[in-house]
């Protein structure tokens, strides 16, 4: 089985709310951390530490963090740790730190909504135990004759991508050696998770985590 990772936000409420929100950059809105060819500190200006304002007691106890406006892949280091005591991987981990809420009015300018010159040191008022985790490999491995999408099959849909739960029917090639725990198929729209992935996330108790099967 095949799955699909997203930030569990049923501890949310209302609507419109995140755990953690962007501390916007120029260029943030291509900034996805999500393909593998693409460095987006050099093509998008991304910081060499990506800044959210957010819920220090949710981050607390989560090990992925539900985030806005972009939603990229903001999991706690112990997650990283579990992802790699599957089997090893290569990968991109982009530093990340989550101020309070408590303090955006000191760190977030309400106009521009860019970070400010204010230091925060307060351990209280920070968390820099996430990481925006991004792969560097793909894996071409999608069978386009037996991946049913609409009735047909991938090749004759006329379909470029897939987002999370298109396909009726998901057939991936696997590859001499097996899956590693999380990989990036061109033609996905998302990070795939293995069976054994999610069973070790599992079995370490790993929070705010929605698993959604593909295939």
């Amino acid at each position: 089985m095949i799955y699909a990772l997203s930030a569990d936000a049923s501890h949310i409420e209302e609507e419109d709310v995140y755990d953690a929100s962007l501390i916007k950059f120029d260029g943030y809105e291509d900034a996805t951390f999500f393909h593998p060819g693409i460095d987006y500190h050099q093509e998008c200006g991304s910081p060499e530490v990506v800044e959210f304002i957010g819920n220090l007691e949710n981050a607390a106890w989560l090990d992925h963090i539900f985030t806005a406006p972009l939603n990229v892949l903001l999991i706690s280091k112990k997650m990283v740790r579990v992802l790699e005591s599957v089997k090893p991987f290569r990968y991109r981990l982009i530093p990340a730190t989550i101020y309070s809420e408590k303090i955006k009015h000191l760190v977030c300018d309400k106009i521009s909504e860019r970070r400010t010159w204010h230091q925060v040191r307060e351990p209280a008022l920070r968390s820099d135990e996430f990481v925006i985790l991004q792969l560097v490999d793909q894996l071409d491995c999608l069978d386009r004759d037996r991946t049913i999408v609409d009735g047909v099959s991938f090749r004759q849909s006329g379909t470029e991508y897939l987002g999370s739960e298109q396909a009726q029917h998901l057939e991936l090639r696997e590859p001499e050696g097996g899956f590693p725990p999380v990989f990036f198929v061109p033609e996905l729209l998302y990070y795939c998770f293995t069976q054994e992935a999610k069973q070790a996330c599992d079995k370490a108790g790993l929070k705010g985590l929605w698993w959604r099967p593909q295939r």
